[in-house]
């Protein structure tokens, strides 16, 4: 019996799942489970019901939650997998994750991996600044202009979606999100968006000109290459860049928001297992799945093996958080507090054509409103 699991590419993504393939594969020697790799880019964007009629199971993000409802390319986990997907099993998690997959009363992905905005610090080049950590946005500013006194830069990621995430995390925290229901974006709140965009655009100003064209792995790889990015207050962050086989260890931080608590309304990321509903061997997709998603998976063989469990108790382990160089302890309240980004059947759309019209107006160097004019006419929202 031959199973295909479709996955992006980043060891943080692959190296569990392969380990856990190989786990498996002592336990039931005759499924044999191939993974295949996509770029970060095609997870961002591609469209989730052609991939289902090609793979068993998909590894994607909540916001997809949409379109699969609509088009009934997986099969609903809290149908097939109950003692995983209840909601009272929602606190074996970490933050609000599997709450993401619940859409319209059906969940549709299993949690294996926890991701959301937060900071990150080459901690050797902010001591050398003589600084903290920063708490606050007003903290941000003032690491980037004693960071441009000594020829050092703050970095972000801004090519799409990446600088439209910072975005609607600052909007989030701020207490105005955007606004939608399970149809349709209903309102880019005027006061929180100008705040948030100029806060992306104040960040991007102390970076090197170079970061307009950085995603979140550029800039996770640049900060471990160079030795003039000091700090990025938001990006999607990869614990594995905290291992010790980097020659230099990144460190991290909480989100360093607007308002009170500065830590809170990162828009929450992570992964999911989707079981196609096209499959041939939807059981044995279903008995893998459960398996990545056991706790025993989730605390210690996703983190041994540069990953970030979906799982809390993977959050919880003292060692691993060790070796990730307090990825888990100092990001996990930054989770626990997160936002939900929409997932009416179009937002995908809406992120990818959004991210680039933001992306577009950072480099053009525009203003705020003129970025949220072109938001609200691609959701249909202009008088």
């Amino acid at each position: 019996m031959k199973l295909s699991v479709l996955n992006w590419d980043n060891r943080r993504a692959t190296a569990p799942v392969a380990a856990a393939i190989k786990a498996y594969r002592q336990i039931e020697p005759a499924v044999e489970i191939t993974q295949v790799i996509r770029p970060l880019s095609d997870f961002e964007h591609q469209g989730i019901e052609e991939v289902s009629k090609a793979h068993d199971i998909i590894i994607f993000d909540h916001p997809f939650s949409g379109a699969i409802s609509a088009s009934g390319c997986f099969l609903a986990l809290d149908e097939e997998l109950p003692e995983l997907t209840a909601a009272s099993a929602s606190g074996g998690y970490i933050g609000p994750s599997l709450e993401t997959y619940r859409y319209k009363g059906k969940v549709w992905g299993l949690p294996i991996d926890g991701a959301t905005q937060h900071a990150l610090v080459r901690r050797d080049l902010l001591t050398s600044l003589g600084s903290n950590l920063p708490v606050t946005h007003d903290d941000v500013l003032e690491l980037g202009k004693r960071a441009r006194d000594r020829g050092l830069y703050l970095g972000t990621a801004v090519e799409t979606p990446h600088a439209l995430m910072s975005i609607l995390s600052y909007m989030a925290n701020l207490g105005e999100p955007i606004d939608a229901d399970d149809e349709q974006l209903l309102a880019i709140p005027e006061g929180s968006f100008n705040k948030a965009f100029d806060a992306v655009r104040e960040v991007l100003q102390m970076a090197p000109p170079e970061a307009l064209g950085w995603n979140s792995i550029d800039l996770h790889e640049q900060m471990v290459v160079r030795d003039d990015v000091v700090y990025c207050p938001a990006v999607y962050g990869y614990a594995t860049y905290g291992e010790p086989d980097h020659a230099k260890r990144l460190a991290f931080g909480p989100f360093a928001g607007m308002a009170s608590p500065y830590h809170a309304g990162t828009a929450i990321g992570g992964t999911a297992m989707g079981i196609s509903r096209y499959g041939a061997h939807q059981e044995a997709a279903l008995a893998f799945a459960r398996f990545v998603a056991s706790d025993e998976v989730q605390r210690s063989l996703v983190a041994s093996n540069h990953g970030q469990p979906g799982g809390l108790s993977g959050w919880q382990d003292a060692d691993m958080d060790t070796r990730y160089n307090g990825f888990f302890s100092i990001v996990s309240p930054t989770m626990e507090a997160a936002w939900v980004r929409p997932r009416y059947k179009g937002y995908v759309e809406f992120q990818r054509r959004g991210g680039e019209i933001v992306t577009d107006a950072l480099r053009a160097g525009e203003e705020a409103a003129v970025a949220r004019e072109r938001l609200l006419g691609l959701a249909g929202l202009t008088r």
